[in-house]
């Protein structure tokens, strides 16, 4: 193979060129030859606008200007944790490779090294999504649990620099990138605790006419970890679009066979289904809707929408008394059908 070069658009947070780099030091172990280079990219987003959103290493507004470097041809591919990637992607882009899925659970972190069972009644411990919230509040009710909103960077400076939290839950594949597993004291099996959809793993992102470069990195491309990925994005965009939900899913292909599971709120009513490998999104898209059909769920999800509570009003009540039975809920063809139930 002759000499080619890769360029990586990545921003500048330590996250963000972590994941980078670690896909980088994956091709070059596998391709020597191939020279990999890395563009260090400063957030065009202000610190503000970055507060309010639900995101690990990548904000909507930073995906989106990842994705214009791939369009200008500054940078030819990108590495976005699946959290952040939209989902269905832009037609000019592609996935050009999903990489070995590592740890997919959540990990707690605490300065004392106390695990949660250990924790002080009234404790504060930050987590990262309402899907945490909601599934850690119902096994530990007596601790305080915090969403906290601007990536896991300002969610790691609130608990280690600035010790406003007694402990903080991140996706075990995080510290791992940032290479602080040594103040990791528990990582939460999924009979615990449900991850949230594409939970560790990483995707490289390219433009969709680039064939070139996806037969460059075939070889680091993880069937079992792409069909896992496709499940649970299907499942995610089909239950909770673009919005923050307490909703868990995790796909696993064992034996030639993918089995995801899903649910809702404290996670304790689960629903798993399995099929081929080869109709991934479609499974998870089912799963999905086996959920929205299920009355619990949807108060669970109607409830995140209201967090101070389901508000009593007339025009609400009128809502909820409307005749729209929650046994009817089968009858769902699409998404805007929950939509405007719940508006």
């Amino acid at each position: 193979m002759k000499s080619r070069v890769l360029s990586f658009g990545s921003l500048a947070s330590p996250l963000a060129r972590s994941q980078t780099q670690t896909v980088i030091d994956r091709i070059q172990e596998k391709l020597p030859r191939l020279t990999c280079q890395l563009n260090v990219l400063a957030s065009p987003v202000a610190e503000g606008h970055r507060e309010s959103e639900p995101f690990s290493a990548v904000s909507r507004q930073e995906w989106e200007f990842l994705a214009a470097q791939l369009r200008d041809e500054q940078s030819r591919l990108i590495v976005v944790e699946a959290p952040d990637l939209p989902y269905p992607l832009p037609e000019d882009l592609a996935v050009v490779c999903v990489p070995d899925r590592s740890n997919p659970f959540d990990a707690f972190l605490n300065r004392q090294g106390l695990i949660m069972d250990e924790m002080t009644d009234g404790s504060s411990v930050g987590v990262l999504s309402l899907r945490s919230k909601a599934q850690m509040s119902a096994l530990w009710p007596d601790i305080s649990f915090q969403v906290l909103r601007g990536g896991i960077d300002r969610a790691m400076e609130t608990h280690l620099r600035k010790s406003e939290i007694d402990g903080l839950v991140l996706p075990a594949a995080v510290t791992e990138h940032l290479g602080i597993q040594g103040i990791v004291a528990e990582i939460f099996s999924p009979e615990f605790i449900l991850p949230g959809a594409g939970q560790g793993i990483l995707v490289v992102v390219g433009l969709a006419g680039d064939l070139e470069v996806g037969e460059l990195l075939s070889d680091l491309h993880s069937k079992p970890s792409s069909v896992e990925l496709q499940a649970e994005l299907a499942f995610r965009s089909r239950i909770v679009s673009d919005q923050d939900l307490p909703v868990g899913a995790l796909a696993r292909v064992r034996d030639g066979e993918l089995v995801i599971l899903g649910a809702t709120g404290s996670g304790v009513n689960r629903i798993s289904v399995n099929g081929p490998v080869t109709e991934a999104e479609a499974i998870g898209a089912g799963l999905a809707q086996q959920i929205l059909s299920s009355g619990k769920s949807f108060i669970d999800l109607l409830e995140a929408d209201f967090p101070e509570g389901i508000p009593d009003d007339e025009e609400d009540d009128e809502l909820l008394d409307s005749g729209d039975d929650l046994d009817d809920l089968d009858d769902l063809d699409d998404l805007d059908d929950l939509e405007d139930l719940r508006r």
